[in-house]
């Protein structure tokens, strides 16, 4: 044996620069992708914002007479042509009414921006911050502090302390390892603690649960009685587990006390620190929306975001006659193919979502009528064999984004699911399922929940075939707790 030069032929995808374009421009949100759209009309001054509406509108017999490809020539699933590149030569000559710019040495222009693009300096603003600062859960303790103590030895172990609690208000340290790590002695430590821990707000720098729920029946003068006792005498565990008549027989008081108790520990706070934790509201914009038209229901772009367009004013440029300009023309040439070719992918984009979102109304039109119990299995390669393409691409068009249809708005993904065969020799999905066994659960008498072994016969009393394991997966999967938590007494 010997090491050998042997030639031999394969295919192989070769990721051209305008392949990544297209792949990435496909599964782009709607957020980036309008990012992305600024981005480019920044770096191509071809590229122009139309003064109409918001809405990128590329149509396709414009595309079709710049570009020289035809649909039937490009691939749906990449929105790429299958010629590898246009060039020069390709493009055709653009039709365009002359307009009278003046006497412009564009060459000139060109040299001395260096860059061969256009510059302009941005304005000055005021750049000051002016949003609101928002105070955290460790700056409200401190400034309760610096109020609530008159030595820096008292405000330094106060702030050790409160250095160690996390945001939800709980000591996440024991106060021997503060006391050693601070050098101050243990009975400072909880000297200090027991004052924290009457700061707002109420039942801050508890260690856990227990003693977080007395700190706050003690602030509200309730220590003794029904609700401190059954939260300081371990019944924690049952009343998670709506064991009521087992709280009512260790406290040794009778049910209704049991109830009240439990209603006013209800009342209380179990994470202090909530208030301070900062929740931001992401508002969702549905990609498409179904709207029932003449009897049926249609699927329609929610298209928004800068319009784009080639600039008149360059092409004009490129029509001019003068050869002085030559070099100039064969670099705005290259621009003018670049934005022509992002023009395309957008285009493409917005064809393929569209497609694929049809694909999916087809088959859920009962879900659109009558709601989520009547969704049907679907896979990524039911659609996919549908729209022609790679199930890779449906994956990249359904993720995190959103329909708005009747019944509400819901992640595209939402519509895929397995299927569960039914009685009729028929599959249902796995999502109607769950909604099945969420309004089963609604609908039962609560002083009785429903075993898992009970919920199985009535989905089969339905026509689904269904075992207790994946019942019970399904109940999970809802966030619904078994049936001896479920119990009401």
């Amino acid at each position: 044996m010997r090491p050998t030069l042997t030639m031999a032929q394969k295919q192989v995808l070769v990721m051209t620069p305008r392949l990544q374009q297209a792949i990435k421009i496909l599964q782009m949100p709607r957020l980036e992708l309008s990012q992305y759209i600024t981005q480019q009309m920044n770096e191509n001054f071809i590229l122009e914002e139309t003064s109409e509406e918001a809405e990128i509108e590329s149509k396709d017999d414009e595309l079709e007479e710049l570009i020289g490809i035809p649909e039937s020539d490009v691939d749906l699933e990449t929105g790429l042509p299958e010629t590898d590149s246009v060039t020069k030569d390709d493009m055709p000559e653009l039709d365009i009414a002359d307009e009278d710019f003046g006497d412009i040495n564009w060459k000139e222009y060109f040299e001395d921006n260096g860059t061969g693009s256009i510059e302009w300096e941005e304005p000055q603003e005021d750049r000051r911050d002016n949003s609101a600062l928002e105070e955290s859960l460790q700056d409200h303790l401190l400034w309760q502090l610096g109020l609530s103590v008159n030595s820096d030895k008292d405000y330094e172990i106060g702030e050790a302390i409160i250095g160690d609690i996390n945001d939800d208000g709980y000591l996440v340290t024991d106060v021997e390892e503060t006391a050693e790590l601070s050098g101050y002695e243990l009975s400072d430590i909880e000297r200090i603690l027991q004052i924290i821990q009457g700061f707002e707000p109420t039942g801050v720098g508890a260690r856990n649960l227990e003693e977080c729920l007395q700190i706050q029946l003690k602030q509200l003068n309730l220590e003794g009685t029904i609700p401190y006792r059954l939260v300081s005498e371990g019944c924690l565990k049952d009343l998670e587990a709506n064991r009521y008549p087992q709280i009512a027989k260790s406290l040794g008081v009778s049910l209704n006390s049991v109830r009240e108790a439990i209603s006013v520990i209800a009342s209380l706070e179990p994470i202090p620190g909530r208030p301070f934790n900062t929740v931001r509201n992401e508002y969702i914009i549905p990609d498409v929306i179904l709207e029932k038209l003449d009897g049926e229901y249609k699927v329609l772009m929610n298209d928004y975001g800068p319009g784009l367009r080639i600039s008149p004013y360059y092409k004009n440029i490129l029509n001019s006659e003068d050869g002085s300009q030559e070099e100039t023309r064969r670099f705005m040439q290259s621009k003018l193919e670049s934005a022509l070719w992002f023009l395309e992918s957008l285009e493409r984009r917005r064809k393929t979502i569209h497609k694929v979102a049809e694909a999916i109304f087809d088959v859920q039109e009962d879900f659109l009528e009558k709601g989520a119990e009547y969704l049907k299995p679907l896979t990524l390669k039911d659609v996919a064999d549908v729209v022609g393409v790679h199930e890779a691409t449906v994956s990249r068009v359904v993720r995190s984004r959103y329909a708005q249809t009747p019944q509400g708005i819901f992640e595209l993904k939402h519509f895929f699911s397995s299927g569960i065969s039914t009685g009729n020799g028929e599959m249902a999905s796995s999502t109607s399922v769950k909604e099945i066994i969420k309004n089963v659960i609604n609908s039962e008498n609560q002083k009785k929940p429903l075993s898992d072994n009970e919920i199985v016969k009535i989905l089969n009393k339905n026509g689904f075939k269904i075992a207790r394991r994946t019942t019970a997966k399904y109940r999970k999967g809802l966030n619904i707790p078994p049936s001896d938590k479920r119990k009401q007494w």
